[in-house]
């Protein structure tokens, strides 16, 4: 499956207001196993079956994290009114900053 058709998919799935990362295409390449463990995820969080974490820095913001493979993370953010609105598929590095922007992080300080 290409990045496209796995934008597409997971659209069907979170909604169609969905905006995803620069890096999104880059890895969605490295996920072997998008049929089994991605978009059951996505199914999972878009039923409500996960319990998000809240951000204290964006309030209103929920917040999936998944960990696909050895370095490769997905969040999904979910705005309190319902509605999905990113979908963030990136390495640890990228996935580390954004917790700490989010406040998710030990020691994430905003100044």
């Amino acid at each position: 499956m290409n990045a496209e058709q796995l934008k597409s998919e997971i659209r069907k799935i979170l909604g169609e207001g969905i905006v995803f990362n620069k890096e999104f295409d880059d890895y969605s390449t490295l996920i072997k196993n998008i049929d089994s463990i991605l978009l059951p995820w996505c199914k999972s969080v878009a039923a409500g079956e996960l319990s998000p974490s809240p951000s204290p820095y964006e309030k209103g913001k929920l917040v999936f994290i998944k960990k696909i493979g050895s370095s490769t993370r997905c969040v999904i953010i979910k705005v309190v009114n319902g509605e999905f609105t990113e979908v963030h598929l990136a390495d640890h590095k990228y996935y580390d900053l954004f917790r700490k922007h989010l406040g998710l992080k030990k020691g994430s300080h905003r100044w």
